[in-house]
C-alpha cells in the first residue's frame, strides 16, 4: 500500500531524511540500508561510516578547570563518576559554573513561559560544545513535554548529528528521536531509528531500552497490516484537529480515510463469504488482515521531563503586552529554524494545549 510522505512544519519528511536517519547514516548501521546514491558506473555508493563519539571525562575535567570549578566541585564530580555517573552529571556541573545556563534551566523546570524562548536564544548564541549539547537536548524535551513531537524531532536530529560525545545524554536523545517519530506518527522512520538506538546504545538506561523494544515490537506488528496506513492517517487528522488546524486539507484527508475504510470492509466481507462457502479446514484461521493486526492507541508516554509544569496556566495569567513581547522576540531574535518551531510551541500554549 502506497503511503504519502508526511510533512513537518510545511516541509516534506524527505527534506529531513538525513537527520531522521542520522543514527543509521552517521554510524553505518548495516541493517538500516536505505536507497543509496549510485555512482556513474551504477555501483551503490555507501555512506561514510564514523565511529560513535564517546564522552571524554578528562576533557570535561579540563573544561571545568578552565571555568574555575572549585576543588569541592571537582571532588564531587570525581566521586559521582566513581560510583557510576547518571546522565545528568554534566548538567549539574554546567548549572554550577554557567549562570545564564542555570537561569534558562530553572525557567524550564518551573514552567516559566519564557523558558523555551530563553533556552533557544542561549542555544543560538553559545559556541561552547558542552553548553550547546545540553541546551539542545533539554529544548527538545521541553517541546515534547508540550506534545510537539514534530519540533522535538528537528531539534534532536541536530543533537545526535552535531552534539555527540559532549554529554551522557546521547542514548536518551537517540531514543527520543524514534519515540517522537512514532507520535507524529511516522512509523517507518520510527522503526529505523529505534532499531539503531537499540543497536548503538547498549549502555543506555534500561527503562529507555525496554520502552524502545516494546514500542518497536508494536510498530513492526502493525507495519504489514493494511490498516496501518489508515491508522496513521487517522492519527494525523486527530493531531491537526487537536491543534484546531481544520480546513480543506484535513476535510479531504478525512474523506479519503472513509473511502479507504469502506473499501477495506468490503474486501474483508468478501474474504469472509469465500471462507464460509468453502469446506471447513479444522482449526485453520483466516489469514486476513483482521486476524493479523492489533492496532494500539500509539506509543505510551515514557514520562515528561519535569511533569506538569503549568506553562499553559502561567501563560494565561500573563498580561497581553508580556505575551506579545515574547512572540515579538520569537519572530525577531531567533534564526528561522528555531523561529518556526517556537512559533508552533507558543501557538499551542496560547490555545491551552488543544
Amino acid at each position: 500500500m502506497s503511503r504519502k510522505p508526511r510533512r513537518i512544519l510545511g516541509r516534506s519528511l524527505e527534506d529531513f531524511l538525513p537527520a531522521f536517519m542520522a543514527l543509521a547514516l552517521l554510524f553505518g548501521f548495516p541493517s538500516l540500508a536505505i536507497s543509496q546514491k549510485k555512482s556513474e558506473g551504477g555501483e551503490s555508493k555507501k555512506p561514510a561510516v564514523q565511529q560513535r563519539k564517546k564522552f571524554d571525562k578528562n576533557a570535561f575535567l579540563l573544561w571545568m578547570k578552565a571555568h574555575r570549578a572549585s576543588p569541592a566541585l571537582l571532588k564531587t564530580f570525581e566521586k559521582e563518576w566513581a560510583v557510576g555517573p547518571d546522565s545528568r552529571i554534566t548538567d549539574r556541573v554546567l548549572r554550577k559554573l554557567v549562570p545564564e545556563y542555570r537561569k534558562c534551566m530553572n525557567e524550564i523546570e518551573t514552567g516559566a513561559p519564557k523558558g523555551v524562548l530563553d533556552l533557544a536564544k542561549f542555544l543560538d548564541e553559545t559556541k561552547d560544545p558542552y553548553l550547546r549539547a545540553h541546551a539542545r537536548y533539554f529544548l527538545a524535551r521541553a517541546l515534547l513535554d508540550e506534545d510537539d513531537p514534530e519540533g522535538a524531532v528537528l531539534i534532536l536530529a541536530d543533537f545526535v548529528t552535531k552534539d555527540s560525545g559532549y554529554s551522557l545524554l546521547d542514548g536518551e536523545g537517540a531514543f527520543y528521536i524514534g519515540y517522537s517519530l512514532a507520535l507524529i506518527p511516522d512509523a517507518g522512520n520510527a522503526i529505523l531509528n529505534l532499531k539503531a538506538f537499540l543497536d548503538l546504545y547498549p549502555d543506555a538506561p534500561e527503562r529507555y531500552r525496554a520502552n524502545a523494544a516494546q514500542l518497536l515490537a508494536e510498530l513492526e506488528a502493525q507495519w504489514d497490516s493494511p490498516l496501518h496506513a489508515i491508522a496513521d492517517e487517522m492519527k494525523y487528522c486527530e493531531r491537526k484537529l487537536k491543534k484546531e488546524q481544520t480546513g480543506k486539507k484535513v476535510e479531504t484527508k478525512q474523506l479519503e480515510i472513509v473511502e479507504k475504510l469502506t473499501k477495506l470492509i468490503e474486501e474483508l466481507e468478501k474474504q469472509e463469504q469465500q471462507q464460509s462457502s468453502g469446506p471447513p479446514k479444522g482449526n485453520q484461521q483466516s489469514k486476513g488482515p483482521a486476524n493479523q493486526s492489533s492496532l494500539s492507541d500509539g506509543p505510551g508516554r515514557v514520562g515528561q521531563l519535569h511533569g506538569s509544569r503549568g506553562v499553559k496556566s502561567k501563560w494565561g495569567e500573563m498580561k497581553d503586552r508580556d505575551r506579545k513581547k515574547i512572540m515579538n522576540e520569537v519572530q525577531t531574535k531567533l534564526p528561522e529554524r528555531y523561529r518556526e518551531v517556537l512559533e508552533r510551541y507558543y501557538r499551542k500554549v496560547n490555545r491551552g494545549g488543544k
